[in-house]
């Protein structure tokens, strides 16, 4: 089995400001390609795609700039998930750097955090549509309680291809399912989106979860979504609290083990290929 893992970060503290890093939290330390490469050992990693990091809107442009060297040093990485600050005074100027670069297939900025209506302040939304004039996808980051907004910006963008990263992370530790299966079939229901099955552990209770339970969430959204619609992602690092690559990866094989074999294929490497554009 060769694995496209859609959901891959690196950082580094000492080049680039990461804002939303806590001080003595677990992730308070650079993550480097080497550390992902030993974390990954056991997992036959085919490709990668880097995913932005969150870091502060100024270093928007150079953290893609590095993730672009470090391909050279691990040709596995093949596609980078940018960052631009769509309601930046400077975002056409960024958006139009980060589409100039080879590796980059689309773009993210955050719904997470952001005060309700951000998703459809006019300003955003014209963002987002400017992504896909330059030729990319609009990457969905946001929490379980954002998913109305979110639906209605994916319709509002029927010109626009989005990616939904960790299933609108679900309240898994509380054990919420509702309305988040609702919106989540809702949202499937859009033809212009795919879906991520990645980042879950973290939205349970990361040092007590039991695979049952996270399997809920992720059975939920692959029925949702189909078999041509979802795609694997570790969300490396941000997993090592919650038990770490070869556990998610597990996860993920149970996940898949009672689907055939061209569905396993999709959901590990064949979904990714397409949507990123993979050589």
């Amino acid at each position: 089995m060769n694995i496209v893992d859609t959901h891959a970060h690196f950082w580094d503290v000492e080049r680039i400001d990461y804002p939303w890093i806590e001080a003595g939290s677990p992730f308070d330390r650079s993550f480097s390609l080497e550390d992902y490469q030993r974390a990954s050992a056991a997992v036959p990693i085919e490709r990668m795609v880097f995913v932005e990091c969150d870091a502060h809107p100024r270093c928007s442009v150079v953290e893609a700039e590095w993730v672009t060297g470090l391909a050279k040093a691990d040709p596995r990485i093949q596609a980078i998930v940018a960052r631009v600050p769509l309601l930046a005074d400077d975002a056409a100027a960024r958006l139009e750097a980060v589409a100039a670069m080879p590796l980059v297939r689309g773009v993210r900025d955050n719904i997470q955090g952001q005060a309700p209506g951000f998703a459809l302040h006019d300003s955003f939304v014209r963002g987002v549509r400017d992504v896909a004039r330059c030729g990319l996808h609009f990457e969905l980051c946001l929490k379980h309680h954002q998913l109305d907004e979110t639906i209605e910006l994916v319709r509002r963008c029927p010109e626009v291809r989005f990616v939904l990263d960790h299933c609108a992370k679900p309240d898994i530790a509380t054990g919420l399912r509702e309305p988040w299966r609702s919106q989540i079939t809702e949202m499937a229901g859009l033809p212009n989106i795919v879906c991520k099955i990645s980042g879950l552990v973290t939205e349970a209770d990361w040092t007590r979860w039991e695979p049952e339970e996270v399997l809920w969430y992720a059975r939920a959204a692959a029925e949702a979504f189909g078999p041509e619609r979802i795609m694997f992602g570790s969300d490396w690092p941000v997993n090592e609290v919650a038990g770490g690559y070869e556990r998610w990866f597990q996860l993920a094989k149970d996940l898949a083990s009672a689907w055939d074999q061209r569905d396993r294929d999709r959901f590990f490497r064949g979904n990714a290929e397409r949507i990123y554009r993979l050589g």
